[in-house]
């Protein structure tokens, strides 16, 4: 396949994604529809990609949490090079994030200890990254940077419990 059909794949299924989640649903209920800017919409996503780096049992080996991590550092990747593809990576990691409590409260992981931990790992992450004192976010933002190759976030990750 064509890169470019690729993407008009994704961006046809990503579409369909959000037509089916906020069918019943206003733009108010989205995740970030509070956060004061798209930079604070980013170190949501950075806190959250951070946070879940190290969970643990089955939680980590589903495909919604691995596709959304994947997302999540090819859009801090593409934020970081200032790459044309960012508003698209930025735009599919809000649809699955805003996914997250719709898979999460599904009957396959209702009474599950690391979906509920994962479910808190988000609330905080969203609601941090939304009022957090504005010279905390520029920091964190200024932090994240390139390491043998690889988004680093350094400061967020010093912030989390050992």
């Amino acid at each position: 396949m064509v890169p470019t059909d690729k993407n008009e794949m994704r961006k046809q299924m990503f579409a369909e994604m959000e037509e089916k989640l906020f069918k019943d649903s206003k733009p108010e209920d989205s995740s970030f529809y509070y956060h004061s800017s798209e930079d604070r919409i980013v170190l949501s996503h950075a806190l959250f990609w951070v946070m879940t780096q190290n969970i643990k049992g089955k939680m980590a080996k589903q495909k919604f949490l691995l596709l959304l991590r994947q997302y999540q550092e090819e859009m801090l990747e593409a934020y970081l090079t200032l790459s044309p593809d960012f508003n698209d990576l930025l735009h599919y990691c809000n649809v699955i994030y805003d996914m997250l409590p719709t898979i999460l409260m599904s009957s396959t992981f209702r009474n599950d200890k690391d979906a509920r931990r994962l479910s808190a790992i988000a609330l905080v992450a969203c609601g941090y990254g939304g009022d957090m004192p504005e010279s905390l976010c520029n920091e964190l933002l200024d932090d994240i940077d390139f390491y043998y190759n690889k988004v680093k976030c350094r400061k967020i990750e010093r912030m989390l419990p050992a």
